[in-house]
C-alpha cells in the first residue's frame, strides 16, 4: 500500500494485475535494405514472422472505496484490458495492428506504447501509473506514468 492518503483520509494504493496474449510479427523496417533488416533484427527479421506470448502488468492507482474496500476501478481494469487489448491482440498478427504511425516496426517498445494509449484512454484521467510488457523472459519493457520508460533486457534474445 502506498503511504499517500487521498482527501478525506482515504487511503491510496496502487494494484497491479496481470494479463497474458499470444501473437505473432516480423520486425521489419521497410525503410532498411533487406540486408540492413537481417543484421539488425536477426532471426526476428524472418520472412514468415514468429511469435511469442507476451506478459502484460497494468498497474493502477487510486483511492480504496469505502463502499468495498477495493481500489476504484480494479474491476473495470479487468473488463478494459479483456475488451481493449487481448480480444484485440491475441492470436493476432501486430504487424496489421501496429500502424507506421506507432513506430517503424513492432518491436515490444513500441507494443508498450501502443498499449499504453489504449489502456489510458480507457482509465479516468491519473489512473494507469505502470505498464510492463514481456515478450520473453529476456527482453522486458516498462513505461510509467511519469513517461519514463526503459527497456531491461536481462541476457541475450
Amino acid at each position: 500500500m502506498s503511504g499517500d492518503v487521498a482527501t478525506g483520509g482515504v487511503p491510496v494504493v496502487e494494484v497491479t494485475q496481470r494479463f497474458r496474449f499470444a501473437a505473432a510479427h516480423r520486425m521489419h523496417n521497410p525503410r532498411l535494405s533487406a540486408e540492413e533488416n537481417r543484421r539488425l533484427y536477426g532471426r526476428c527479421n524472418h520472412a514468415n514472422g514468429h511469435g511469442h506470448t507476451y506478459r502484460v502488468a497494468v498497474t493502477i492507482r487510486g483511492p480504496i472505496a469505502t463502499e468495498t474496500g477495493r481500489l476504484e476501478d480494479r474491476d473495470r481494469l479487468c473488463e478494459i484490458v479483456q475488451a481493449r487489448v487481448l480480444d484485440r491482440f491475441d492470436q493476432a498478427d501486430l504487424d496489421g495492428l501496429i500502424t507506421p504511425a506507432d513506430g517503424v516496426t513492432s518491436t515490444a517498445e513500441v507494443l508498450t506504447g501502443v498499449l499504453w494509449r489504449i489502456l489510458e484512454e480507457a482509465l479516468p484521467a491519473g489512473r494507469l501509473v505502470r505498464l510492463r510488457v514481456e515478450e520473453t523472459p529476456n527482453n522486458i519493457c516498462e513505461l510509467d506514468s511519469d513517461g519514463r520508460g526503459e527497456q531491461r533486457p536481462r541476457s541475450g534474445k
